[in-house]
């Protein structure tokens, strides 16, 4: 399966030709493997219980750490949009908390594999509450969590025309 070009994010589109295809049909170690070029070198590596498990080379060894986990989260969008990830978000709210108070900011629930996770969006900077996810989730997903609920605090701001 390839990934389509329509409505790339920034960061997809420093990804090319994202394949994907599953390794171990109907065994216990079934897995995902992709395959996908960065400015010309390619890397592959498996994906399984929400990991991205990297075969050589490393991205990092080549491209650096930072772009690295930029390209994991374009992973784990790519596997949520293709429909290979069980954590995706199962349901999100977004709404605000202490309105019209000097300190308003806007509260979100999420649930991901059948855990909910809260927090609080404060000038565009997300303070989760206890259990955090990091505890619980890898790094990329995380950061695609976090991505998520910016983009939805953006859907509802458009909605409403609030600035908050």
């Amino acid at each position: 399966m390839q990934a389509n070009n329509h409505g790339k994010t920034q960061q997809e589109q420093v990804v090319d030709t994202f394949e994907v295809e599953p390794l171990f049909e109907d065994r216990p170690h079934e897995r995902l493997a992709f395959t996908f070029k960065v400015e010309g070198d390619e890397y592959k590596g498996h994906f399984h219980n929400e990991e991205i498990l990297w075969m050589h080379p490393h991205p990092k060894q080549l491209i650096g750490e930072e772009t690295a986990t930029e390209i994991e989260i374009v992973i784990h969008r790519l596997m949520s949009k293709a429909g290979h990830t069980a954590g995706d978000i199962e349901k999100i709210e977004v709404k605000p908390a202490f309105e019209d108070r000097p300190h308003e900011r806007r509260q979100f629930t999420l649930t991901v594999q059948g855990e909910e996770f809260k927090g609080l969006v404060h000038e565009g900077e997300i303070q989760w509450f206890h259990p955090q996810p990091h505890q619980k989730l890898e790094d990329g997903h995380v950061e695609e969590l976090e991505y998520r609920v910016h983009e939805e605090l953006g859907t509802l701001q458009a909605e409403t025309g609030d600035k908050a």
